[in-house]
Parts: C-alpha cells; sequence; structure tokens
C-alpha cells in the first residue's frame, strides 16, 4: 500500500505560540478520528517555527482531510492571528514505514 504525506512548516506570530500548539492538539484529536490518516507529527523547529508531518492512506484520505476541519483552509484563516504565512507544504510518498506500537 502507498501512503501519500504531507510536510507543512508554520510559523507563529510572537506571542502566539500557545494558541499554535492548541491548535496542534485540536488537530492531534480530529485527525485521530479520520479513518485514512495514518500518522501525525508536530515538532518545533525554533522559537516561533512548527513541522507538520502526516501522512494517509490515499488521494481520497489526503483530500477528505485538507477540506476538513483542520485542513489548509482552516489554517491559511489563522494567518494574522496565530500564524504569519500561510503553511509551505510539500507532498511526498512514504517508502518505509516503521511502527514501533
Amino acid at each position: 500500500m502507498t501512503e501519500l504525506s504531507v510536510w507543512a512548516n508554520l510559523t507563529a506570530l510572537p506571542g502566539q505560540t500557545e494558541q499554535a500548539e492548541q491548535f496542534f492538539t485540536h488537530s492531534r484529536a480530529i485527525m485521530r478520528d479520520e479513518p485514512g490518516t495514518t500518522a501525525f507529527f508536530v515538532v518545533k523547529i525554533d522559537e516561533l517555527t512548527y513541522g507538520i508531518f502526516s501522512s494517509f492512506t490515499d488521494q481520497a484520505a489526503l483530500d477528505e482531510h485538507a477540506a476538513g476541519a483542520t485542513g489548509k483552509d482552516v489554517v491559511e484563516a489563522m494567518v494574522g492571528s496565530v500564524f504569519a504565512a500561510p503553511p509551505t507544504i510539500t507532498f511526498s510518498t512514504v517508502l518505509q514505514h516503521y511502527d514501533a506500537g
């Protein structure tokens, strides 16, 4: 099975990191219920920058996520209040997946 993945970088506005991290917590809860989401990670790169990695079972699952409650439009609506700019997004294909659980 080929999984699709998304790498996104987001920069929070100064003073808005708590709100950004609350959004990521909210996103995790929603993505847990998306049947086609296979992984979701958020990493803090520096004081204001975050990296998000998500993977999906197929294009339909990715499209469903993108149109959903934590998708691109929702994030872009937060630009200027929580985030400094729209996310930088890179699409890719998962070649290897190790599940330690």
